[in-house]
């Protein structure tokens, strides 16, 4: 028998999905703005006109900047970011615990016995432009019981010379 989601999930969902509109919204009308600008800036000769033109491209700045930051997916990607000089692959793991209200049945790697709480690490290999993510080339999940866990976040080294690792530690569900 299947549960029925929570009011809770129900108001995440729709609160991701308004924001996601509002988002590329501002994202549309801050283009729409960088347009008219840009063709404003190349149509004046004055600098008395340049005024206009030149508003609207801050405009454009504002309206994309706020689009970026509140749209969720752009959000996800932005917390997710490394240093400014990181340009190409790049491999991160993600560890998040599992609980027991998520309903989810899994198998423990290392033992192989079914498991419903424990650990979830999540590998990551991106495309990175300047530090952001913007593109995932593969992700792929691992599952630890408790007791593997344990000895997993013991024994688990990070940076192990031929990767570049960067474990974060998240509480949110996937």
């Amino acid at each position: 028998m299947t549960e029925k989601p929570s009011t809770v999930d129900i108001a995440d969902t729709i609160s991701k999905l308004m924001y996601g509109i509002a988002g590329w919204l501002l994202i549309g009308l801050g283009v729409l703005a960088l347009l008219s600008g840009a063709g404003g800036v190349i149509q004046t000769a004055g600098t008395a006109e340049m005024v206009v033109p030149l508003l609207l491209l801050g405009f454009a700045f504002v309206f994309v900047s706020l689009g970026v930051f509140v749209n969720p997916r752009f959000r996800h990607r932005l917390n997710r970011r490394c240093g400014i000089s990181r340009f190409g692959r790049h491999k991160t793991v993600d560890s998040r615990v599992l609980s027991a209200t998520e309903n989810r049945r899994e198998s423990c790697v290392s033992c192989d016995s079914s498991l419903t709480e424990g650990l979830v690490r999540r590998y990551r290999n991106e495309l990175v432009l300047a530090g952001i993510p913007v593109w995932t080339r593969s992700e792929n999940r691992n599952f630890y019981c408790p007791d593997c866990a344990v000895e997993q976040t013991l024994t688990h080294d990070v940076g192990d010379g031929d990767h570049d690792y960067r474990e974060q530690t998240t509480l949110e569900a996937e």
